[in-house]
């Protein structure tokens, strides 16, 4: 392979990304469309066994199986002219979570927490379909950046679905020629991260073996250390179906207790003890590692009053103590209920100030004096003959004329003749403050 080499006359080649033991990745060109992709090769010397073809095929069957964001999309796969088999898939921009540890040697738990419920979504789409990844180790999870996200956040991937183990019975199209399992006694995996059952060869491997794995990698991110090694691939699998557990907080002593409860339970050598699903796992691990929000207490006010407590009706009356209250200069004590108590307070302090409103009323009032009598009233003499034309004069009639003053009663007007009465006196008006009344 080169670059600028067309690959089934759609695909350019574009530049050499990475070299492995069994194959190359190359970034390249959709020749139409202009996209960016990634293709894998295998290598000349494996092109012709029948094996390496078959794992081939089977990894582009099983990765376009998972529809799930968390695993590496497969586009295209086939043979060039040549014979060199080939995946055409989604080109990641990122590191993978082995580069990362390498670089900074551990991470937190939470984050730890973050990436394998990643992992677990597509493991679980996998396990669902009937198959098992069988070689999961950091440099098999991907870390992409998500430009989407306001928090820029990293999305995690799984890849290399090579040596998958893939059931009999699975109904993802494609699958069923690409099925075939591994014999008994063959070993095949990364022997840090494999399984017990796994390092023994038993062709009973199921979907648990990815748990431990899962366990093995978490134990990798939180105390930077592998949780079994070894000088030799022997030793080390013996090592793993052998030695006792790790324990995480004696290596790293600001984890929690519980997650040395959780990594004894991932890594079970009894897989029935084990978590029985990578769900069951993952949100064990969420828990540990994100605590409940404690509860927030209420705010405490320096300033402020302090309100008495409620006080039961039975307890009324032994709530208020008698009180002293004067009449006139005589003081007079008294122990009463507290309603007539409550309302003897409220009138000694309102009754002062309503008779003091009431003298204010009075004395600006006006006095109401004796209305003086109605006068007679004369009528004018005619105008002078010399001013105005003759005419009669008619004498006024000697009946009465009722005259209204104010609110004063009628007084007739009597005839000349008569001897006049004294005018009628205005009645009083009611004053309470008379004594005569």
């Amino acid at each position: 392979m080169q670059e600028k080499e067309i690959i089934a006359e759609k695909y350019e080649l574009v530049k050499l990304i990475g070299r492995g033991g069994m194959g190359s990745v190359w970034e390249g060109r959709h020749v139409s469309l202009g996209t960016r992709v990634a293709i894998k090769f295998i290598e000349s010397a494996y092109a012709s066994s029948e094996e390496a073809r078959s794992r081939f095929d089977r990894e582009a069957h099983a990765a376009a199986s998972i529809r799930s964001k968390h695993a590496i999309q497969i586009f295209d796969h086939g043979v060039t002219t040549d014979g060199h088999p080939y995946i055409v898939m989604e080109l990641l921009e990122g590191e993978s979570l082995g580069s990362r540890l390498d670089r900074a040697s551990k991470i937190t738990l939470a984050e730890t927490a973050s990436i394998l419920r990643q992992i677990g979504r597509a493991l679980t789409r996998a396990h669902e379909a009937g198959i098992v990844h069988r070689d999961l180790k950091p440099e098999n999870v991907f870390l992409v950046r998500d430009t989407e996200s306001p928090e820029q956040t990293e999305i995690a991937k799984v890849l290399d679905f090579g040596i998958a183990k893939i059931a009999p019975g699975a109904v993802s199209a494609g699958l069923g020629a690409t099925a075939a399992g591994t014999k008994t006694g063959v070993v095949i995996g990364t022997p840090h991260f494999m399984s017990p059952e796994q390092a023994r060869g038993l062709r009973s491997v199921d979907h648990r073996t990815d748990v431990w794995a899962l366990g093995t990698i978490a134990y990798r991110c939180v105390t930077g250390r592998l949780a079994f090694d070894g000088d030799a691939i022997g030793d080390l699998l013996v090592r793993v179906c052998t030695d006792e557990i790790p324990v995480p907080s004696q290596v790293q002593p600001d984890l929690p207790p519980a997650f040395d409860a959780w990594l004894a339970r991932a890594l079970e050598r009894d897989v029935d003890a084990r978590f029985a699903t990578v769900r069951e796992l993952c949100d064990a691990l969420d828990a540990i590692a994100t605590p409940s929000t404690p509860s927030v207490p209420p705010p405490s006010f320096a300033s402020a009053p302090t309100i008495a407590p409620a006080v039961e009706p039975s307890q009324l009356a032994t709530s208020y103590a008698p009180f002293t209250a004067s009449v006139g200069s005589v003081p007079v004590a008294s122990s009463i209920s507290p309603a007539r108590g409550i309302a003897l307070k409220v009138a000694a302090a309102v009754v002062p100030s309503v008779v003091v409103l009431l003298a204010a009323l009075v004395t600006m009032r006006p006095k109401h004096d004796e209305p003086p009598p109605v006068q007679a009233t004369s009528v004018a003499p005619p105008p002078e003959a010399s001013t105005l034309p003759a005419a009669p004069v008619t004498p006024p009639p000697a009946t009465s004329t009722t005259i209204h003053a104010g609110d004063a009663r009628s007084t007739p007007m009597r005839s000349p003749d008569k001897p006049e009465k004294p005018a009628r006196r205005f009645k009083k008006p009611f004053d309470p403050r008379d004594p005569g009344y």
